[in-house]
């Protein structure tokens, strides 16, 4: 009898256990990738590294304006915003962590998570100021889920140190002519993941411009000068070949130009958006023949009569971000707006490269630092090559279309009238391109000048910040408090003045 019951009872336990584990076998999401292999991590960040053109953020640096409220407009008229860098932070985090357990083979992806890292803790401040950064994504490894918020001084310190290491480390890996899996970006060729990594570095000095005399702590102006003047240790971006660009295809319709219409007929006509001013005047004004490639000329002067029209810049009108819609839709209606040139932004499905950081920029930037005094060299040569770089980036190759338009626009030297060359022109190359950083470009320096008029829904002014999530003040509102306390006397709007930009 006992051994019937004990044959009864293991039976049972043998039960249990099995039932036990096939309910936690059950309980595991099947679609969940576990263990993920570095190379995977690595495409996903690349997938989300990417600001994509024909946004609203390009209506707010003013390349174009909308004159239809039902489908957006350019008011300026934005308060939060999420903390979407740190989704990515995790990710990079991740990597780093499989990276690590397969070893030597995967080293290299230590490297560029320290690039990543910087790239978007860098876009995160200067979103929003202040950030968790020190002690941020410790939540599940140390269990601090309310981090302090580091100033914004500490974390652009910290992303250059970053960047620095990251250059560092590639080196050797670059000697070894090491290739990286799962990069659609530069098809694992880490010398110019290494350019990327030290282009990036001159763009966050420089944004610095306004803290380089009272910070010699951070040595903005020496570590800009160490960089450009030695170009075996820190290659950099300067020819169109090595630009971060994302390359959109044929073949795959998630991966379509923006603009490409779902069904394929592309209607070349579009009254609701048209070029803006602020961009418009300044090619028109430096007869760039740019304008011939991006834009078409307005239907009125189509209509003139004049058989030249379409050769001539008086030929190209934009409309004003500041001005109240009604009036934009008015003046589009009468063909007063020039529209974008269709078959060049649409001549397939793939379009345009959207450059995330390219030649042009990273030009323009060594002949800022040039003109401030940040670093020797020909600062003419650098903007003219900026220059260059973007006109071939649109076809242009013809060497006497680029003669002509430098030679009309001959740089004034290293003083402000030559500062504000460089800059235009680095507006201008922005287009469509590199998300937000012509705005970024406009606080820092109030050049080109920025539009504001009636339409503007921020009481006149061009906001200079987006306010923290909402979810930080239930989450970890004691640091978020003392962080809005230490910036801006403790109020949390668009228009807080950031250190990087007082």
């Amino acid at each position: 009898m006992k051994t019937k019951i004990y044959s009864i009872l293991t039976c049972m336990l043998i039960l249990g256990f099995s039932s036990c584990k096939k309910t936690e076998m059950l309980q595991k999401d099947p679609a969940a990738i576990l263990n993920a292999s570095p190379k995977l991590i690595f495409t996903g960040l690349l997938l989300n590294s990417s600001d994509a053109p024909w946004t609203t953020d390009q209506r707010h640096n003013q390349f174009m304006v909308m004159n239809e409220a039902y489908y957006g407009n350019q008011s300026y008229n934005w308060t939060t915003a999420d903390f979407s860098a740190y989704t990515q932070l995790r990710n990079v985090q991740r990597m780093e962590i499989e990276a690590t357990k397969v070893g030597e083979p995967a080293l290299a992806y230590l490297a560029l998570a320290k690039f990543f890292k910087a790239y978007f803790f860098i876009s995160a401040t200067s979103m929003f100021g202040d950030i968790p950064m020190s002690e941020a994504l410790k939540g599940a490894s140390e269990g601090n889920f309310q981090p302090k918020y580091d100033t914004q001084k500490e974390v652009y310190q910290q992303c250059l140190q970053l960047l620095e290491a990251a250059n560092t480390d590639l080196t050797p890996f670059v000697a070894a002519q090491t290739k990286v899996d799962g990069d659609f970006f530069y098809n694992g060729d880490l010398a110019k993941w290494q350019k990327l990594v030290n282009s990036f570095r001159l763009r966050v000095l420089i944004s610095l411009s306004k803290r380089a005399g009272d910070t010699p702590d951070l040595n903005i102006k020496s570590q800009f000068s160490a960089i450009v003047s030695n170009p075996a240790k820190y290659p950099l971006i300067l020819s169109n070949a090595d630009n971060f660009q994302l390359v959109y295809n044929t073949s795959n319709v998630s991966n379509n130009y923006p603009l490409w219409p779902s069904n394929g007929v592309v209607l070349k006509k579009d009254l609701r958006n048209n070029l803006g001013s602020t961009y418009m005047s300044i090619l028109t004004k430096t007869n760039d023949p740019r304008v011939f490639v991006v834009a078409l000329p307005t239907d009125s002067a189509k209509l003139s009569g004049d058989a030249a029209y379409a050769t001539k810049f008086s030929s190209f009108k934009g409309g004003r971000t500041g001005e109240l819609q009604t009036t934009l839709k008015d003046q589009a209606i009468a063909g007063k707006l020039s529209m974008i040139n269709f078959d060049y932004w649409l001549s397939s499905p793939s379009g345009i490269p959207a450059v995330q950081l390219g030649a042009s920029e990273t030009n323009f930037n060594i002949a800022e630092g040039i003109n401030r005094g940040w670093a020797t060299g020909d600062a003419a040569s650098y903007y003219e090559q900026g220059i260059t770089e973007s006109i071939k980036f649109y076809g242009l190759t013809n060497a006497s279309t680029i003669s002509s338009f430098l030679t009309k626009n001959v740089y004034a030297g290293n003083n402000p009238a030559g500062l504000d060359q460089i800059l235009e022109q680095k507006y201008v190359a922005f287009f469509q391109n590199s998300g937000r950083q012509a705005y970024y470009n406009y606080l820092r320096t109030g050049i080109p000048k920025f539009d504001i008029g009636p339409a503007n829904g921020n009481n006149n002014l061009i906001p200079t910040r987006w306010a923290y999530p909402t979810g930080e003040y239930t989450v970890n509102a004691a640091n978020l408090k003392a962080a809005l306390q230490r910036q801006f006397a403790g109020a949390d709007n668009q228009n807080g003045v950031t250190w990087v930009i007082k």
